[in-house]
């Protein structure tokens, strides 16, 4: 038995119409784009503001105890050297050892030599306490800064996540208590800069959220968990803010959706994070309550 197998061939025609028709789409097409791309960059540059903003707030106040110690130090030292000057010239003078013991003891009193001792050594630790701050800051920055890095990597969520807390410390005002559980969590491959900017944007939420609803008043807590999985590890970001009803909560990850006031935001933050998590192959879950605040629950696989 033998069987055909019958072609048809369907003359496809080309008008000068369709032609322009899709040459517009494909315009239009990378003009969307062109467009997500710019307000991408947008947010980035909004981030690295923020992230200037707090690194020079933060530096201040330890460069402050470097620079206000230094002069009383120098004039301490000045003191010091002013001591052993006229001590030397003391021990080039014939005097019984009595007399050199008392003349000695002089010199100290005028000097003020136990203050002096005292004096020194305080300021000593303030300047090298304005430094260790100083150093941990420069360190949590460039931990933090990794933003055009296109590289998967193995990275610390723990020191992500405390990176980011030195680049907000600014924002809490001295009336935000924040609140570290990390648990013993795995190295994860991910897009470390990516992950900082998503931590920094849902920080930033969070106690913008905060300040709304306590109006300076202490009692806000900002809560950063991390924990262990089999195969991933879970982030979790709270507040005691205003929290959101359900038409905010449906919308959240929507592009330009915000709860904010005009000029305070532009509305891509939290859709850029919800798209960095998907590239990683997590999820983000958020529960809220009006008046009661929000969580955000990330999940991120340990590999990807």
């Amino acid at each position: 038995m033998s069987s055909f197998i019958t072609k048809t061939w369907v003359p496809v025609v080309f008008t000068a119409s369709s032609v322009i028709a899709t040459a517009r789409n494909s315009a239009k097409l990378e003009d969307l784009k062109s467009k997500e791309t710019q307000l991408v960059e947008s947010e980035k540059m909004a981030s690295l503001g923020q992230l200037t903003a707090g690194i020079a707030h933060e530096i201040n106040n330890p460069i402050n105890f470097v620079t206000s110690n230094v002069n009383p130090l120098k004039r301490d030292v000045g003191v010091l050297i002013d001591m052993l000057d006229q001590m030397e010239a003391l021990s080039l003078e014939p005097a019984a050892r009595e007399e050199r013991i008392r003349q000695i003891e002089t010199i100290k009193e005028d000097a003020d030599y136990d203050y002096l001792k005292t004096e020194i050594d305080f300021l000593l630790k303030g300047i090298s306490e304005g430094a260790s701050r100083t150093a941990e800051i420069v360190k949590g920055l460039r931990i933090f800064s990794r933003l055009d890095e296109d590289d998967l990597k193995r990275a610390d969520v723990n020191e992500g996540l405390n990176s980011t807390i030195v680049i907000v410390n600014h924002l809490l005002n001295n009336v935000v208590e924040v609140e570290k559980n990390y648990g013993d969590i795995p190295m994860i491959e991910c897009y470390p800069g990516k992950l900082n900017q998503v931590f920094l944007n849902m920080m930033s939420n969070a106690i913008h959220a905060i300040h709304k609803r306590w109006k300076g008043e202490p009692g806000g807590k900002l809560t950063i968990e991390t924990h262990n999985g089999p195969t991933n590890v879970r982030i979790v970001i709270k507040d005691n803010g205003t929290g959101m009803d359900e038409v905010a909560k449906k919308k959240l990850f929507e592009p330009f959706f915000t709860t904010k006031d005009v000029g305070e935001g532009t509305g891509l933050g939290l859709s850029i994070a919800y798209n960095t998590v998907r590239k990683h192959a997590g999820t983000i879950e958020v529960i809220s309550a009006l008046g009661e605040g929000t969580e955000f629950i990330i999940t991120l696989p340990i590999n990807q």
